[in-house]
């Protein structure tokens, strides 16, 4: 009998601490994962849960308490010690290398040299990029092409398959579903069990508790730092996980609030971006928030950026306040009204070394400033406001936000486009990779924002999001707008149809 049978765990944490200046982030936890067992890790941002995971990772060597690997102690202090011992990471942001092939990001540190003479074995580094692919439901992908030329979705898989390459034994992913449509989800399970029938452990956080009950075996809650809970899946509910986490009902979160409709503000007249959307025409209206529903490919990225200005339209019109207008940049739309929050916090949307106060105000700087000169620290005020009123969780307005959790940095990017105030604003995926109390504060913020007049188009993932946010809804299918579904009829069972193809709200 092994180590591992006779600890009966690939690793165990035992009594482990770790913190930082002024807050103790993990405080006294234990958790441990079996071989072939999925140990699902929840708890609202902040809770301690991915700092967790990384001294797991060997991310932070200066822990306190005990861990052992198969049964014996070890000492995680680095992350190629982790690597050594078997521990794979998953992270919820993308470590892939964008500007370089699918093959180099899968082979990093372990390309394969010829025999003899010090030149890369391309064929070789292709078979086993290949093959790794395949193990991800990738296998039809060009290994050649840089990852900037693949989807979000399938670059989500492509990291997974990187992780694989190294034969973890432990495998811990941080919302590895959050760039994932319900396909790719459902995709990612399978590949999941299959791990599981091999004997790997896995660690899993998400946000999402549905996907915690459907894919996960054993769950542990924590909240400010400390273990809540460990329990079987089967001895817990999604609402006793709600009520550990934040000591509400999960019912609260959607509750769909009535706002007056006014007038058309914008409207989309056959615009097209050819190869990623065609023909789209659709308006909004004052104080209505605008549902986008569609999979992941369907073009619904792609529509806002060509909208906002980041990329170009093909032929179509765009009218504002029933006027014809041009959008020539980003800038240009802001100054016209419209913004967009991007599904990138940390590619697109936010200054990580920059301040909460100088991110804030990054998107009004024109209007700060008098000639060559910036008056950003007058509008202290300001940035304390939204501070305030998003509850955003931080030492101070003057701590970069790199420095901040994932839900409070997705916060700061929702102060940002608050304090530019637009008339319409795109908001894509706006609450992706946030807990429930996080999520809470966001869409209050979006529904106080239609309650004011302005427009707001949504394009979300989260289905019951949509179905609680949203006054009307259409439906954008491999590019094309294909339906509509009005307030009456919005569900997420109507969604998950019509965004496949199917039921009676389609053209």
């Amino acid at each position: 009998m092994n180590a591992a049978q006779e600890s009966g765990y690939s690793l165990e944490m035992r009594h482990v601490s770790k913190s930082f200046p002024g807050t103790r982030a993990v405080d006294d936890v234990s958790f441990s994962v079996k071989p072939g067992e999925v140990h699902a890790l929840v708890g609202e941002n902040g809770a301690g849960k991915s700092t967790l995971m990384k001294i797991m990772a060997g991310s932070f060597g200066d822990y306190t308490g005990e861990i052992f690997m198969n049964g014996k102690a070890v000492n995680l202090h680095s992350p190629a010690a982790a690597k050594e011992f078997g521990i794979g990471m998953i992270y919820q942001e993308l470590s892939l290398a964008r500007p370089i092939s699918i093959a180099e990001n899968l082979m990093a540190g372990r390309l394969p040299r010829k025999k003899n003479i010090p030149f890369i074995d391309w064929k070789v580094a292709e078979r086993e990029s290949k093959s790794l692919l395949e193990r991800v439901g990738l296998g039809d992908l060009n290994v050649h092409i840089p990852i900037s030329e693949i989807s979000q979705h399938e670059a989500q898989l492509v990291e997974i398959a990187k992780v694989l390459g190294s034969n973890p034994s432990v495998l811990v992913m941080d919302e590895p579903t959050s760039a994932l449509s319900t396909t790719e989800v459902n995709r990612l399970f399978t590949i999941i069990r299959q791990l599981k029938a091999q004997g790997i452990a896995i660690a899993y956080i998400s946000h999402h508790l549905q996907e915690i009950f459907e894919i996960a075996d054993r769950i542990t809650v924590m909240r400010d730092g400390k273990q809540v809970i460990t329990a079987d899946i089967n001895e817990v509910t999604n609402e006793k996980i709600v009520e550990l986490m934040v000591g509400r009902s999960i019912h609260e979160f959607y509750a769909k609030q009535q706002t007056d409709i006014g007038e058309e503000v914008l409207r989309l007249e056959d615009v097209s971006r050819y190869g990623f959307f065609h023909n789209v025409n659709f308006s909004v209206h004052a104080g209505e928030i605008l549902g986008v529903c569609g999979l992941a490919g369907a073009g619904r990225t792609e529509l806002a950026r060509s909208i906002i200005g980041i990329d170009n339209l093909d032929v179509g019109n765009i009218y504002l306040f029933g006027k014809k207008v041009k959008i020539y940049s980003m800038s240009d739309a802001i100054n016209k009204g419209i913004a967009y929050l991007t599904e990138s916090r940390k590619t697109d949307g936010l200054a990580l070394a920059l301040t909460v106060a100088e991110n804030c105000l990054t998107c009004i700087i024109p209007r700060l400033s008098r000639g060559p000169f910036y008056y950003g620290k007058a509008n202290k005020g300001k940035v304390m406001e939204l501070v305030e009123a998003l509850r955003i969780q931080a030492p101070g307005i003057d701590v970069p936000v790199q420095n901040l959790s994932g839900g409070n940095q997705q916060k700061v990017l929702m102060a940002k486009w608050l304090a530019a105030a637009p008339r319409v604003i795109f908001l894509d995926e706006p609450t992706r990779g946030v807990d429930i109390g996080a999520k809470e504060i966001i869409h209050k913020a979006i529904a106080d924002m239609a309650s004011q007049g302005n427009s707001i188009v949504l394009f979300t993932s989260d289905l019951p999001e949509m179905a609680g946010l949203c006054d009307r809804a259409v439906i954008m299918y491999q590019g094309h707008i294909i339906g509509e579904i009005d307030r009456k009829d919005i569900s997420e069972a109507s969604l998950l149809l019509a965004a496949n193809g199917k039921g009676e709200f389609i053209k």
